[in-house]
């Protein structure tokens, strides 16, 4: 028999499914969802996941996941946000907080980054899958990147200039161009560790390679 349901009733039928289980959910629901969503992005990539493997992951509904975030690529953007707060905002804080001469501060950023990589190695899979992923595109997680590597770049070039003004680098080289130099040993050792299935001896070897590889990088030696 055909149903005489009004047209439009099962969409507003799972508006307020999704609802009553906002309502009810515990605070750390959106926690749960993007958590859920770094466990899969990191093992399968963003484009290959999808909401409705993210919300049974998370144990919810695929409406109350669209509550919250309203489209994938918002929830990737949180996503995203959340590896930016734990990495590269706790990182900067750390450094500054810490202060120490420009030497030890590179020594500090190394550090950090580290244990960050350490705890949630899932996040640094997703940096550099959604690197490669978003290369050569305009869209807002690829702006969201971009931000990321310039707040490293800008702590960077602070740290260098501020050891320069010491009399503690080399002057001899540009800071932008020594910034970038960092970086790239600070991303490929990263790679490097992670391409080994996180082995934590390669991971100390890798530690140690960057500090020094740093210091060689800004000193006059």
């Amino acid at each position: 028999m055909r149903s005489t349901r009004p047209r439009g009733a099962a969409a507003s039928a799972a508006r307020k499914s999704a609802s009553t289980e906002e309502a009810s959910a515990p605070v750390h629901s959106t926690a749960r969802i993007i958590e859920a969503a770094v466990q899969l992005f990191a093992t399968h990539g963003y484009a290959s996941s999808t909401l409705e493997e993210v919300a049974a992951k998370a144990g919810f509904t695929k409406g109350a996941v669209y509550y919250y975030f309203k489209s994938k690529e918002r929830l990737l953007l949180d996503v995203v946000a959340a590896i930016e707060q734990r990495s590269i905002d706790a990182t900067i804080e750390a450094v500054r907080r810490d202060g120490g001469t420009p030497s030890a501060q590179l020594v500090n950023f190394v550090r950090h980054q580290t244990r960050w990589a350490a705890k949630h190695p899932k996040d640094l899979a997703i940096v550099v899958l959604l690197s490669i992923e978003t290369a050569n595109t305009k869209s807002k997680v690829r702006t969201r990147m971009l931000g990321m590597y310039a707040k490293i770049s800008s702590l960077l070039e602070e740290i260098i200039d501020a050891g320069k003004a010491a009399g503690e680098f080399c002057l001899d080289q540009e800071t932008k161009d020594t910034a970038l130099y960092l970086q790239a040993v600070h991303d490929g050792n990263m790679m490097i560790w992670y391409r080994s299935g996180t082995d934590p001896e390669i991971g100390r070897k890798l530690t140690r390679a960057t500090y020094s590889g740093f210091l060689h990088a800004v000193k006059d030696e």
